[in-house]
């Protein structure tokens, strides 16, 4: 598949190693910035990776994909997350439990999660039950209100 200009850019320079990866990849992001084409909210979350040197720039990207229309977004994250469970996997867990602590998202992920395929079904009860498990008292009620609407 090839790659959105924009987000080959961003996936080229994602290990975020040296002053000149930081400075394309920040420059790739602003660029997107507005940009509503389908193909980048699609295939922007190839570009997390968890072996990124600079989490803080990385951030910027989660930022990025929580400005999208709140459907699109949540839609494209849970079709992409069986992808990120291999090498974004701390990434993935920071994206959910965003959306766990925002009851509006958390429901709206929880209604569209529900028409998901039982593979995206099955990576996403993986992924909220390890956070339940690492922050029980956070995480619980909210991660068993969502899987409640898996089944």
């Amino acid at each position: 598949m090839n790659m959105y200009p924009g987000i080959a850019q961003l996936y080229h320079n994602r290990m975020l190693r040296t002053e000149l990866e930081c400075e394309a990849f920040d420059l790739a992001l602003e660029g997107l910035a507005g940009d509503t084409e389908d193909a980048v909210i699609q295939q922007i979350f190839r570009v997390f990776d968890d072996d990124t040197e600079q989490e803080e720039i990385m951030f910027g990207l989660v930022h990025f994909v929580e400005s999208y229309q709140m459907e699109m977004y949540l839609t494209q994250l849970l079709e992409s997350l069986p992808d990120m469970l291999e090498n974004a996997r701390n990434w993935a867990i920071v994206l959910n439990q965003r959306i766990l602590d925002d009851d509006i998202s958390r429901r709206e992920y929880a209604d569209i999660a529900a028409g998901m395929s039982p593979r995206i079904k099955k990576s996403l009860a993986f992924l909220l039950e390890e956070i339940k498990e690492d922050n029980p008292r956070t995480y619980e009620r909210k991660v068993n209100a969502v899987l409640g609407q898996l089944q």
